[in-house]
């Protein structure tokens, strides 16, 4: 069963607290693909394209806990939302079917 947690488009809006990312150029509300773009501009990226950030991927290795060694693949920035409370009763079963549809195909 799922955490509840959904990715959102790049275009989408987030408002948070003021406080929260001191560090990032970023204002109180804004679109996902702007706090990826603040993301990059903190750690340096500049060669970087946010679409390779977030839609390709960039070229790294991951050493896992589950596999042996040293692996070659890709990472990307997602942005996660999980709503507080469902919006009506029948969203955690609508979400209950869509899983469960997933798993058949």
């Amino acid at each position: 069963m799922g955490d509840g947690f959904e990715r959102l488009n790049h275009d989408e809006v987030v408002s948070i607290e003021p406080d929260t990312f001191n560090k990032l150029d970023i204002a109180k509300t804004f679109k996902v693909r702007d706090l990826i773009r603040a993301i990059k501009e903190h750690i340096g990226a500049d060669g970087t394209s946010e679409a390779n950030l977030y839609t390709e991927g960039l070229n790294c290795e991951v050493l896992q806990f589950t596999t042996e060694g040293w692996k070659k693949g890709k990472v990307r920035l997602a942005l996660e939302f999980c709503p507080e409370e469902p919006e009506s009763p029948l969203d955690e079963i609508y979400q209950q079917l869509k899983e469960a549809e997933n798993l058949i195909k």
